[in-house]
């Protein structure tokens, strides 16, 4: 590169290397760092190039996800039990949409859009005011409630809960399902909720993955419209601070609401909360595990820790989650039924951005109660595949350790895709493609600048190839399949596709809850 950089293929990813002492959030190769302090730490790069048998045993990721894992034992030659016994159970972040947008937690990264729980870390303990000198803390609170990370219960094996670090868009989907590639692929990325000692095993994540697939005659996805129109926000004062012109094109699915009398509201009253004044070069929690392990051994290293409030151990939710669950699924379908009679009635059948525009005003996206877990609503299953992994972007953390679950990145794939619009599909991708790097980075500072591979016809963006290409199978992986014969799902889609008796018309003719 012009800058003196190197940017790495997938192949070659294992060559990467960070010499930077204790100071990972400088290491510009290593995308995630999942900086926590949970008593863990990372020693090198993971990274193994591995599309075929040639590595022998690792459990890399990406892989392809296959239902036939999913056949009772003894039926077919791959079948793997599910061991797990219950759905996971999400509970919010305390974090609001608006602290969201005042700690700027919506980011284009250089390999996919995010939106991280913001995390405070402190170079000096002694400003560390809350009352534990730990260095790193959660940037929303709830008077009386206190701070917690938003949470989600995996079952069978994990007594505890797995926090929420941040969430990840990548286009195409990573995995694939049967060999199938989906448009995209959200990676909600967490981390385990008790120390390394207290779990009895060492260094572990969790990342809970939703594949997205554009249909012509879906519904534009509201919390997808009401995010993209965050990173479009970001986008804009990224460019202005570079100097440049903004981008020409519109989205329909983005104009004033109410958030700007209401940010005067909040200027003039200080009500909302402000960060405290610490680090802010770690983005997430996820950067200071791999800050931790990756320099726990050098000589001028000293471990960063989160503070945990109780909050994040107080009992489950006090929630009736049938009830709840059935009423989100009625809102979406009613949502639905809506978009089509418009669109029918008022614009010949065709979607238009006016009736885009004027589906989300009817709606007022942005004035929908937010969510920090919610692709688990827009994709209405419970069901999944579960497997060991690694991380798909460097440093890949995931060692496999025989006879043991360190080293490892515990994922569940859910079964369906989120329907989004292909107009939804179309600004996803031309976000990463049109991607500046921001006033102040190191890398191509004000210059266009993106991993992603991109195909463009004129000033038009066709495809954008954001996705480490698929690694092996090996048996260490442990895939396996979670349905229907393992538990009853709280939502009435799943319900009905269970109520399909023959397994292979379940798995294959009518693989997912919607289509049939």
């Amino acid at each position: 590169r012009p800058d003196q950089f190197i940017d790495y293929a997938p192949q070659n990813w294992n060559d990467i290397s960070c010499n930077e002492g204790s100071k990972l959030d400088e290491c510009l190769g290593y995308r995630d760092k999942w900086e926590t302090g949970r008593d863990w730490s990372i020693t090198k790069n993971y990274c193994r190039w591995c599309p075929d048998k040639r590595c022998g045993r690792h459990h890399q990721s990406p892989i392809d996800l296959k239902r036939e894992v999913g056949f009772e034992p003894g039926t077919h030659e791959s079948a793997n039990e599910c061991i797990d016994v219950h759905w996971m159970k999400y509970e919010d972040s305390f974090c609001t949409w608006d602290q969201l947008i005042d700690a700027d937690a919506f980011t284009i990264e250089r390999h996919a859009l995010r939106i991280s729980q913001p995390i405070t870390v402190y170079d000096n303990f002694n400003d560390d005011t809350d009352g534990v000198r730990d260095g790193v803390t959660l940037n929303c609170r709830i008077p009386g409630k206190g701070s917690r990370f938003g949470r989600i219960d995996y079952s069978k094996g994990f007594s505890q809960w797995w926090h929420l670090s941040h969430i990840d868009i990548h286009t195409p989907s990573e995995h694939t399902q049967d060999g199938k590639r989906y448009d995209a692929e959200i990676q909600l990325q967490h981390f385990y909720s008790v120390t390394a000692s207290q779990a009895g095993v060492n260094n572990e994540m969790g990342t809970v993955s939703v594949f997205m697939q554009a249909y012509e005659d879906a519904a534009p996805y509201r919390y997808l419209d009401k995010i993209i129109c965050q990173w479009r926000r970001k986008e804009y004062e990224v460019r202005k601070e570079c100097g440049l012109d903004p981008i020409e094109t519109s989205y329909p699915g983005c104009f004033p609401l109410k958030r700007n009398l209401r940010r005067k509201v909040q200027e003039v009253n200080a009500t909302s909360t402000n960060a405290p004044k610490g680090r802010s070069k770690f983005q997430t929690a996820q950067d200071v595990i791999l800050h931790n392990y990756q320099f726990k051994d050098h000589p001028n290293h000293s471990n960063v820790k989160i503070f945990m409030e109780e909050s994040n151990w107080a009992p489950a939710e006090d929630k009736d989650w049938d009830a709840w669950i059935a009423e989100q699924s009625q809102k979406m379908q009613q949502e639905e039924e809506l978009y089509h009679r418009m669109r029918t009635m008022d614009h010949g059948g065709n979607h238009t951005d006016q009736l885009h525009q004027q589906f989300r005003q009817l709606l007022e996206y942005d004035e929908i109660e937010w969510f920090n877990y919610w692709p688990m609503l827009g994709v209405r299953t419970e069901y999944y595949f579960r497997y060991s992994g690694s991380q798909t972007i460097p440093p890949c953390y995931g060692n496999f350790v025989s006879d043991t679950r360190e080293g490892t990145n515990h994922w569940r794939v859910m079964k369906d895709p989120i329907r989004i619009h292909p107009r939804q599909l179309q600004e996803l991708q031309r976000l990463i493609a049109d991607r500046i790097s921001p006033k102040g980075s190191l890398v191509s500072e004000c210059q266009p600048d993106t991993a992603a591979k991109v195909q463009r016809d004129g000033n038009k963006v066709i495809e954008v190839q954001a996705a480490r290409p698929l690694m092996s199978w090996h048996n260490v992986h442990f895939k396996t399949f979670c349905e229907c014969k393992d538990w009853d799902s709280k939502w009435p889609e799943d319900r009905e596709w269970c109520k399909i008796d023959n397994i292979n018309e379940r798995f294959y003719d009518k693989p997912y809850n919607f289509g049939w």
